[in-house]
């Protein structure tokens, strides 16, 4: 009786720890953001081409930029917090990129609330913070099926707070050619590399 007790506490914690080593990515992730960040640093995975309107009203892909380094920020114009950081890291990330030689490199800026943020809205979010539209497309998804992929496939979370606005991850994603290869943070050193570098 002892031995098939001790038998069932070894399988029940041979079992809690295989899940945990899956849900963890083998122990090198606890928090959502960071096992969105170990998977995709293992494995990038393919996005679909969003198709975009833009600040001018101009359809927009990501396919349009293929073989540039897209640096794309997720964002509400009426969000009173992060999104007012971001745009101020883009504005900073924009001065580097006109000094420097990474031509490959462009930042992109979606709506994650494409009823409110309208063409105008996002023209006024890029002035506001300095944007050029030269290196910088600030846009929305061009309709709710759109929305609804990119969360999906960058592993997004968008959480209505109750108030009209939004919780949302404050991570960089990188998109090469129809795949996310990086989310990182705004501090990452491959960014400043990535400029440097020329993309």
């Amino acid at each position: 009786m002892i031995a098939r007790s001790a038998i069932g506490i070894v399988l029940a914690g041979s079992l809690v720890t295989a899940l945990l080593w899956e849900r963890t990515a083998g122990f090198s992730a606890f928090t959502y953001e960071t096992l969105r960040r170990v998977e995709v640093a293992r494995e990038p995975a393919p996005v679909s081409d969003w198709r975009l309107q833009d600040a001018q009203g101009d359809l927009v892909r990501l396919s349009d930029w293929r073989d540039q380094t897209l640096l794309v920020g997720f964002i509400y114009t009426q969000c009173p917090s992060f999104c007012v950081a971001l745009g101020s890291r883009y504005e900073q990330l924009q001065r580097v990129l006109q000094t420097g030689t990474a031509s490959d490199v462009r930042l992109l800026s979606i709506s994650i609330d494409p009823e409110q943020d309208t063409p105008a809205r996002l023209a006024a979010y890029r002035r506001r913070h300095g944007g050029l539209q030269a290196s910088w497309t600030v846009a929305r998804p061009a309709d709710a099926q759109v929305l609804d992929d990119l969360i999906r496939e960058t592993g997004l979370r968008v959480i209505p707070d109750g108030l009209g606005g939004f919780a949302h991850s404050e991570s960089l994603h990188w998109i090469r050619n129809g795949r996310l290869v990086r989310i990182s943070d705004w501090r990452d050193p491959e960014l400043e590399k990535l400029i440097a570098d020329g993309g």
